[in-house]
């Protein structure tokens, strides 16, 4: 694949979503539609635009039919792919890929010239490397969710969770000693290492339980074995085992 998914323009993304919560509250939307879905649809247009972007391979295209998928769902057309009967993600898989085949008949219709013929026909092809690419961008968007969820979490309870848990992140070969002595000179007051080791395992908990809370709401309505299924398959099981 030529394109660099990770040189996507975010004042791009950032116009997208505004967009995206301009078109949500000027229209009213229908039943499928709910606020639950209209937050995980915002919350994760990263993921969902860079899906397009990798299909169509075009930066316009892909901004037009993002626009084109945000009307879409709050017309309440993709109703055969409801989120509430599996996980988000899969969901909007579905659509976008729908939403882009639909593209390319249209483009298939128009009178082109002949020697264009080839190439506006050409489709996308929805390889394996496609979906892997969604699905590693999806992870990254659930741990940056889960780290901003715990940075609001300490900042509401006055603790250092976050703060000692990217320490760690950031050390990942250092002892209690060394990282006490970090944690010290981050918090500018002295810490021990019993005290580091302790409150990273707080840390952790902390964590795995905000991560847990944000895969449940991308699942809509889960058990607690399909959270733990989803967090295997994602590869973010770790992060939960405190």
């Amino acid at each position: 694949m030529n394109l660099d998914l990770s040189k996507t323009d975010s004042n791009r993304l950032s116009q997208i979503k505004t967009n995206w919560t301009a078109m949500f509250d000027a229209t009213e939307r229908p039943d499928n539609a709910s606020e639950i879905q209209r937050e995980l649809l915002l919350r994760y247009a990263g993921p969902a635009y860079r899906y397009l972007l990798a299909m169509v391979r075009d930066v316009d295209i892909a901004d037009d039919l993002a626009q084109e998928f945000a009307f879409r769902f709050i017309r309440g057309d993709f109703q055969n792919a409801t989120p509430d009967r599996g996980r988000f993600r899969d969901y909007l898989k579905r659509s976008l890929v729908n939403l882009v085949n639909d593209h390319f008949r249209r483009q298939r219709q128009r009178p082109v010239p002949i020697g264009q013929a080839a190439l506006n026909a050409k489709e996308p092809s929805y390889a394996s490397d496609v979906d892997a690419e969604f699905d590693q961008d999806w992870r990254r968007e659930l741990l940056a969710r889960t780290w901003s969820a715990m940075d609001t979490a300490d900042n509401v309870s006055r603790t250092c969770y976050s703060v000692v848990l990217k320490i760690r992140a950031q050390h990942p070969t250092q002892n209690s000693k060394s990282l006490a002595m970090l944690a010290s000179e981050s918090l500018q007051r002295d810490v021990s290492a019993t005290w580091l080791r302790q409150t990273l395992k707080r840390a952790r908990a902390r964590f795995g339980e905000l991560m847990r809370t944000e895969v449940r709401n991308t699942l809509l309505a889960a058990s607690d074995e399909q959270v733990e299924v989803e967090l295997q398959t994602l590869g973010l099981q770790k992060y939960t085992n405190s």
